[in-house]
């Protein structure tokens, strides 16, 4: 909640991108912008565009005064991600929960709505506890757009690195959300092929999602473990990194 809000911008802007793609009237942009399109993706899609910006893959670089007197404690720099997590988790969850209950008031179907409020709670700290190895390990920091380019000679690190790093996360995140929906996915495909249908599916949903619950808890907690561990070992390079904000 301090300037320049980062976190909260980003939050904002990747919503209103999501909602006006979603329900822009020209299918055309629809399928270009998103490859699902029944009711009860939109939650699920929203939760990954919410977190697939810079809090998610940027997480010591706009912090880097706390980053840097903790870079040598790994556990000082694992509490200092998982709470940079939970942030961006305490800020998404609500409204992807509210969007997913709506639709279910709306349609009726209670178990889709269960499904997706589960899901947009649990899948996000899979993105960010995975995504965030990006982060610690190619950080930038947060330059206005004129001051690189301005700088646009040394285009390395201020227009290339850093378009790379700023467009990476809208294709990385929402892959690594797919892999927190695999196992219901999987469980979803095997009843259909052997002829299950109507609530039975949604049964295989959420038998799926018994497993897909502490799977994206582990894969959080071991990807923010060793991004932690990984810090500790570049730790020089990293310090000289981000103590130097001219370096783009």
């Amino acid at each position: 909640r301090r300037p320049p809000y980062t976190v909260i911008w980003c939050i904002v802007i990747n919503f209103v991108l999501v909602t006006g793609f979603w329900f822009v009237p020209w299918p055309v942009i629809q399928n270009f912008m998103f490859s699902l399109h029944k009711t009860f993706w939109f939650p699920l899609v929203m939760a990954s565009w919410l977190i697939a910006d810079v809090p998610a893959t940027n997480e010591l670089a706009p912090d880097r005064f706390r980053a840097l007197a903790a870079l040598d404690d790994r556990a000082a720099i694992d509490r200092l991600l998982r709470a940079k997590h939970f942030a961006l988790w305490i800020i998404t969850a609500p409204i992807t929960v509210f969007a997913a209950l709506v639709i279910g008031i709306v349609t009726g179907a209670w178990a889709a709505m269960v499904i997706a409020i589960v899901f947009v709670l649990c899948s996000p700290l899979c993105s960010v506890g995975i995504a965030c190895i990006i982060g610690v390990r190619w950080p930038y920091h947060e330059l206005p757009v004129r001051v690189r380019w301005r700088e646009r000679r040394n285009w390395r690190p201020m227009l290339l690195r850093w378009g790379v790093l700023v467009l990476l996360p809208y294709g990385l995140v929402p892959t690594l959300t797919a892999i927190g929906l695999a196992p219901s996915a999987l469980a979803w495909a095997g009843a259909y092929v052997a002829g299950v249908r109507g609530n039975g599916l949604d049964a295989a949903l959420l038998g799926g999602l018994a497993v897909a619950i502490p799977m994206t808890l582990w894969l959080w907690h071991r990807a923010t473990a060793y991004a932690a561990r990984s810090t500790v070992r570049n730790a020089e390079r990293l310090r000289r990194y981000l103590s130097d904000p001219r370096r783009g």
